[in-house]
């Protein structure tokens, strides 16, 4: 999540940091249950409550690959644009044994619900910044089946919490675009289709640049059946840290599962990111994510990734953001279920909830005590 926007600020942001001592905050304790202790030693990404069975944590393996430039047009700062059309780029087909079809699923009306634990980690700072977001994502005006199937995808914002010092930022570059509702066409490998629409009052440049972004997080699936092994390219773009951020991954098809649920895969991607600063110019990182993907179903379940981003090298200074997003359906009462549709086995992470009175106009209306003295909520 955000990584400021200059090295000044990232080092008034540290040093405003480090004149806190403090204990773990409340969303690192979150993001450190069911925690194993090795791994939290080790430095590795923590993860929030879960609700399946740790076990099943997908793991961020493996090396960046050497991704050779993209053949996409490109725009003004040289970064390829997202192509609206066409099949990602297969690169090898994986084993011969065993081909599945990997499609989502784009059930007309579906609603889904995606928690998101980050940790940023600031350069010359030992603790990480822990913030939470809930967001909402509804399909609609579904056309055509199978591998022709496409529908309406509507983004929008519900809450996001960020543990002070570090949080009035943070939250500052999400109220810029909370209040606004996004929406674009997307197929059942995960391509959108069109521009992204923009519905909200506002027209300031950080918001136009939503136009570009994916509001499915980029998830982007093969257009042919294939084998463990398989790869396959993609260019996309998503919002993070207040800025718009072009990836250019590879995905590999890491594994299939079957199980009395039915087949599940895992999926890999790993490639470079970057992004323009006003001051710098072209910043550039990698990023590597896993997936965990309910193949019968055609839905995601749980996403991981890891995005670092250079800032001196000389200096050794960089960032790393690291996000763990739990996807979740709304069931008829509005209860949250597994995407697959089965429950959870646990309750999955929330924010703000329950709520113990009647919805108001606000969340002051619907939250006095927590609210009180923030100012004007989001």
């Amino acid at each position: 999540m955000p990584d400021r926007r200059s090295i000044p600020h990232l080092l008034a942001l540290t040093v405003l940091l480090s004149a806190c001592t403090r204990e773990s905050s409340n969303l690192e304790k979150l993001a450190e249950q069911d925690q194993p202790k090795s791994e939290t030693s080790a430095g590795k990404a923590p993860t929030p409550v879960q609700p399946s069975d740790p076990k099943d944590e997908p793991k961020l393996d493996g090396d960046v690959p050497d991704i050779p430039p993209s053949e996409l047009p490109l725009d003004s700062d040289g970064l390829p644009i997202p192509a609206l059309e066409g099949a990602a780029t297969l690169l090898t087909p994986g084993a011969e044994d065993r081909r599945v079809e990997l499609r989502f699923a784009l059930a007309d009306e579906a609603r889904y619900r995606i928690t998101t634990i980050g940790m940023l980690k600031l350069p010359l700072f030992d603790k990480p910044v822990g913030f939470a977001r809930e967001e909402d994502l509804r399909l609609g005006d579904c056309q055509g089946e199978a591998a022709g199937r496409s529908c309406l995808l509507t983004h929008s914002y519900r809450n996001f919490e960020a543990e002070p010092p570090a949080g009035q930022p943070l939250e500052a570059d999400e109220a810029v675009v909370s209040e606004f509702e996004t929406s674009h066409r997307i197929d059942s490998s995960g391509l959108r289709l069109s521009e992204t629409a923009i519905k909200g009052t506002g027209n300031s440049p950080a918001v136009q640049v939503l136009a570009q972004v994916h509001r499915f997080y980029c998830l982007r699936l093969p257009s042919e059946p294939v084998g463990v092994g398989a790869t396959w390219r993609d260019v996309c773009r998503m919002r993070l840290g207040g800025q718009i951020v072009t990836r250019e991954v590879v995905w590999r098809l890491a594994k299939l599962e079957d199980s009395d649920e039915g087949t599940r895969a895992e999926l890999e991607f790993a490639g470079r990111v970057r992004k323009v600063d006003t001051e710098a110019g072209v910043r550039s990182g990698e990023i590597k994510g896993a997936l965990l993907f309910w193949v019968d179903a055609g839905e995601p379940h749980l996403l991981r990734e890891r995005v670092v981003f250079n800032l001196d090298a000389e200096r050794g200074l960089s960032t790393a953001t690291d996000l763990r997003y739990q996807f979740a359906k709304l069931g008829t009462g509005d209860e949250l279920i597994r995407t697959d549709g089965k429950p959870f086995d646990g309750s999955p992470v929330v924010l703000n909830d329950p709520r113990t009175v009647p919805a108001g106009e606000t969340r002051d209306a619907e939250h006095p005590a927590a609210t009180k003295g923030k100012g004007k909520p989001k």
